[in-house]
């Protein structure tokens, strides 16, 4: 997506003036207002209007209106970020490349859903100014209502208009128009009555006035009740993902280029007070659209680069309520100046003279007193900070009263930063009460508690912040101190540290990272080395993630870093899903540790006896993606089945026979597979083979559900060799399915074959580390499925277990038994393999008489054949572990 900074450039500094007659469009100037013909359609009368202090056009005869983007957006027909890439490189000389138009599919998806919302709030609002001008007695009234308190041509430039009393008629104009009736539920336009289960519009018989954003988008609607007995006068639009009440600042598309200009921005109270001043060519004016304003709304500003405004409030001169001495407008403009200059604003106040000692006063409000621009002068303007004091300082007040006040106005004086201005500030404080030596004894108690509080405030895990790495955390960002001792911003984002992966290779991060711009929205992030150790590629990484700024450079980065490293906790990567030498089996999802499983939570950690393990395939970050850790997924253990071993593997031999028996022991050495290797370095393949239909597959697939759901095997003909690679070698002590096997097949797969029966996997050069050829373990275990025996090299005959398969044709009877047992597979096994691995101490104490026993048992069998030595040791790897743990099988039958 383009970078936010050239959109708002090609706002400031691109005059559509200009731009407009670049498309020959001849301009008369009436004040501030030039007019034209509209290009947009054929008229003989100029109705075409740009207002050339807001940069603003519109069209009385097609109420088509916007910016210089969307004017250039309407006349070339180009999407938004076109439009922005032709008015940088035709206007400001800027060539954006295509990395800086490039977007990540998750920006793409967010855009699109914006834009729909924004097309369903223009759609509505086209809708809306329709219905004002039926010929209908409400549609009069409202107009009437309008023009009573509007000039006409401002309403028809801001395209207010009604919404009908009836229930139904946005719902219908929506479903002709084909617009999203689910998305207009999760912008709180339309709601499901409960009584009638059919949705409604929440806007009824109400003047629907449009708010909009710096890019003149109408992300939401401020409506007024035509009803006085309405429960609600006005009633905003509701949050969401395009509209947020404490972000929003109503009026802010008008009053952008006249503030820059005259350094100053009105704030009042409301809409309608800013419709009045805006209407009377007071453009630099802003609403709140309620009492208090947020620190997110004066960051907006910031962003709008206004932060060096005067922020002059209006308040509204309101009744002071029985016992208490200001009216809510005053108290309301006292709580946000202060919030002001917390900020770093530059605070005044224009009050409205109301005398409140009248047999009946009444309130008198921006959008009442104003008539002309004139009235705007006739209002004294005076420095927020002397005027909040007189109007809360009782002279009269006890002393506890009087002191609360002055502590309260030098909190204040800490935002100064000149200390001239400071000093004045002093000087006229003491004049209203007290003397110098009083207010600066005041200031420095004041500088004193900020310093505890600072402090206090940012003891995180007993570590006291600002002390030891000189910076603290305030409204969601970092905040360092510069040269002169001053406080700086250094983020506009805060990051949660949750868990260091530590790896030789590539070691990563894990945050939680909150903007204070979007507010709650929070989401999981992954760093690594490379993008934490340098400003640049630490603010680069931050940018392509979404809204997050780095604003200090490399030694604040360092004291970050000091910082995160202190307070992280570490967890290491499982590389290999499967038995652990640190004493636990894992699947993608969680672990088995002493007998417990303990599942993985939402980072993908598991929390272990042992320490902390990261398995990245469960992880918030890769849960949902369909390319990273596919094959990891795979063995994922539910919980969805109850049936036993006995009766499981009772099923399976039901319909395998005797070839289930060798798969099951098979299964049951596999899970021992680093104990087995005690007694046999190289480990065998099983290998099942007969034609299509005979149910060799579906016994690899049978014995693969102790494993996973869902078995999707490599094909062997198809695979690449290193993808064969990286999947046999991906787990320990589990079993690994190949299928398709042909004696045709590339010499290179079947080296490789060859090479895993005795633990061998590929050679390859380490890019990631140091460059050296090394070669990777293989601790899984094979089944081989394929419809050729594999004779074309006897060296991978000898390192089978061969089972048969010769039958294509089965009874309803077996066809019934099959059936059954693909019931219980679907729900997967991998319960009993939790079971059989509880049995690990077991194993362990009993194996090496099992080992003995089988081989006496096997050579006695065998006594008149002459067995290879390696094929003996390929079906002692089998028969040796199920020997082991036979006592306990047995009792498993007993018990069910």
């Amino acid at each position: 997506m383009i970078d936010q900074k050239y959109i708002d450039e090609v706002l400031d500094k691109v005059d559509l003036a200009e731009v407009a007659e670049d498309y020959g469009i001849t301009l008369k100037l009436k004040g501030h207002r030039a007019w034209a013909c509209c290009p947009f359609h054929n008229e003989d009368t100029a109705s075409f209007c740009i207002d050339t202090a807001k940069n603003l056009w519109y069209c009385h005869g097609c109420n088509k209106g916007g910016n210089v983007i969307t004017f250039v957006m309407e006349k070339d027909d180009l999407s938004f970020p076109l439009a922005v890439k032709k008015l940088l490189k035709d206007k400001l000389g800027h060539n954006l490349t295509d990395d800086e138009m490039k977007s990540t599919p998750e920006e793409e998806e967010r855009y699109k859903k914006l834009e729909s919302m924004r097309i369903i709030n223009d759609r509505l609002n086209t809708f809306f100014v329709e219905q004002l001008q039926k010929d209908t007695e409400d549609a009069k009234a409202a107009k009437a209502y309008m023009l009573n308190r509007w000039d006409e041509k401002y309403c028809q430039e801001q395209r207010i208009g009604y919404a009908p009393k009836d229930w139904s008629s946005v719902v219908d104009f929506a479903t002709k128009a084909g617009l999203s009736l689910d998305l207009m539920q999760e912008m709180g336009i339309l709601k499901l009555s409960e009584k009638t289960h059919s949705l409604y519009c929440v806007y009824r018989n109400r003047i629907m006035i449009p708010i909009r954003d710096r890019y003149n988008h109408i992300e939401g609607f401020t409506a007024r009740a035509l009803d006085e007995d309405a429960d609600c006068k006005y009633l905003n639009s509701a949050d969401s993902e395009l509209y947020h009440k404490s972000h929003s600042i109503f009026g802010i598309d008008s009053a952008i280029r006249s503030a820059k200009k005259q350094g100053k921005l009105f704030l009042v109270e409301g809409a309608p007070d800013v419709m009045k001043l805006q209407s009377l060519d007071i453009s630099n004016t802003i609403a709140s659209l309620g009492g208090s304003w947020t620190v997110n709304q004066f960051q907006k500003l910031k962003d709008y680069r206004l932060q060096d405004c005067t922020l002059c409030f209006i308040p509204d001169s309101d009744i002071p309520k029985d016992g208490e001495e200001l009216g809510a407008g005053f108290c309301n403009v006292i709580r946000n100046g202060a919030l002001a200059m917390q900020q770093g604003f530059t605070v005044s106040v224009r009050e409205i003279p109301n005398d409140l000692s009248v047999e009946q006063p009444k309130k008198i409000d921006p959008d009442e007193y104003f008539s002309d621009k004139t009235d705007l002068n006739k209002l004294e303007e005076r420095e927020f900070l002397l005027w909040a004091f007189e109007k809360k300082f009782d002279k009269n007040g006890t002393t506890e009263e009087k002191q609360k006040v002055i502590d309260e106005t030098c909190n204040l004086l800490l935002c100064i930063k000149d200390e001239a201005v400071l000093e004045r500030y002093i000087t006229e404080l003491a004049k209203m009460d007290g003397n110098k030596t009083i207010w600066r004894q005041a200031y420095n108690s004041a500088k004193k508690r900020q310093q505890e509080r600072i402090s206090e405030k940012n003891k995180e895990g007993g570590i006291d912040m600002l002390r030891s790495f000189g910076f603290t955390v305030q409204h969601g960002c970092y905040y360092g101190f510069n040269k002169n001792g001053d406080e700086v911003q250094w983020s506009n984002f805060t990051l949660k540290p949750l868990f260091h992966i530590k790896d030789d290779i590539r070691p990563v991060r894990l945050f939680e990272i909150a903007n204070d711009v979007t507010g709650n929205n929070r989401e999981i992030i992954e760093l690594d080395m490379d993008a934490m150790t340098s400003a640049r590629a630490f603010r680069k990484k931050l940018l392509g993630i979404g809204n997050y700024t780095w604003l200090a450079g490399e030694d604040a980065l360092i004291q970050l870093q000091r910082y995160l490293a202190r307070v992280t906790e570490t967890a290491v990567e499982v590389k290999q899903l499967g038995w652990q030498s640190q004493g636990f089996f894992c699947f993608c999802n969680g672990a088995l540790e002493e007998g417990i499983w303990k599942p993985v939570d939402e980072l993908g950690i598991v929390r272990l006896d042992s320490g902390n393990y990261y398995l990245p395939a469960m992880s918030q970050l890769y849960k949902n993606s369909t390319v990273l850790y596919t094959n990891e997924k795979k063995y994922c253990h539910l919980s969805t089945s109850n049936i036993s071993l006995h009766d499981y593997f009772a099923k399976i031999i039901g319909v395998f026979g005797d070839n289930a028996k060798v798969g099951i022991s098979f299964y049951i050495a596999t899970l021992f597979r680093d104990i087995v290797m005690g007694k046999t370095a190289c480990l065998p393949l099983l290998n099942i083979f007969g034609p299509k239909g005979s149910g060799k597959t579906e016994l690899a697939e049978t014995l693969m559900s102790f494993f996973m759901t869902g078995n999707e095997p490599l094909n062997i003909e198809t695979a690449t060799v290193p993808a064969l690679a990286d999947a046999i070698a991906s787990v320990s002590n589990m079993l690994v399915h190949v299928d398709e096997y042909k004696n045709g097949i590339d010499i290179k797969k079947v080296e490789l074959m060859k090479d895993a029966w005795a633990g061998i996997g590929r050679y390859r050069m380490n890019m990631d580390k140091d460059k050296k050829r090394e070669q990777s373990h293989v601790d899984s275990c094979i089944i081989l499925t394929g419809q050729e025996i594999p004779t074309a090299d006897i060296a991978l005959f000898s390192r089978l277990i061969f089972l048969t398969y010769e039958k294509q044709h089965h009874t309803l009877e077996e066809r019934d038994k099959f059936s059954e047992l693909m019931q219980y597979r679907q729900m997967g096994a991998t319960h009993i393999t939790l079971e059989i691995l509880k049995l690990r101490p077991t194993f362990i104490a009993n194996f090496d008489k099992a080992w003995q026993k089988a081989r006496i048992d096997l050579h006695s069998r065998t006594a008149a054949y002459k067995i290879n030595d390696r094929i003996e040791k390929n079906w002692l790897f089998s028969l040796s572990a199920f020997l082991t743990i036979e006592t306990w099988i047995s009792s498993q039958k007993m018990m069910t």
